[in-house]
């Protein structure tokens, strides 16, 4: 090759790249979205078909997460039609700092969140920690979550009536 074939292949691959970060930063982002105002279908494009999401529950006395994992993409979309959302509860799930690693088809995705809930004395915090994600490209050349593994760091005791 040419040191111009060489560029031009090197700025090919470089495009590529930015271009797959930000369609998984679409993703990343359209999570939060979707969550929060029950956009069904727009959740459903999220996953791959063997997805795993892992939302934590309450620990046991022995430390232990008291939630299975959901288990592929049906469970996954019942999970977020049984979460709540707009216009019946008003929160924000953030996406912040994503630090994305790319292999061919795969990646790697992890990223700081925090949730903002509406209390009496006006919007909270209402928990924070990060996610960990492994994406997948589809043969459609979409990139999709495979597994969500979501790491609470901290979180604001529920108040009565409060799910």
């Amino acid at each position: 090759m040419s040191g111009l074939e060489d560029r031009i292949a090197w700025l090919e691959a470089e495009v590529r790249r930015l271009v797959d970060e930000r369609e998984i930063l679409r993703v990343l982002q359209t999570y939060g979205y979707a969550l929060d105002y029950g956009l069904i279908d727009e959740w459903a494009d999220l996953w791959t078909e063997d997805a795993v999401l892992h939302w934590p529950g309450k620990l046991t006395a022995a430390g232990v997460d008291d939630r299975a994992p959901i288990l592929g993409h049906a469970a996954i979309v019942e999970a977020c039609r049984m979460h709540t959302h707009a216009p019946d509860k008003f929160h924000k799930h953030m996406v912040v700092d994503a630090r994305i690693a790319i292999d061919g088809d795969t990646a790697t995705a992890e990223s700081m969140f925090q949730r903002l809930d509406s209390y009496a004395v006006g919007p909270q915090i209402r928990s924070f920690g990060r996610y960990l994600d492994t994406l997948a490209r589809g043969a459609d050349g979409r990139w999709r979550i495979r597994e969500r593994r979501l790491e609470r760091e901290g979180k604001r005791p529920l108040e009565p009536g409060e799910r």
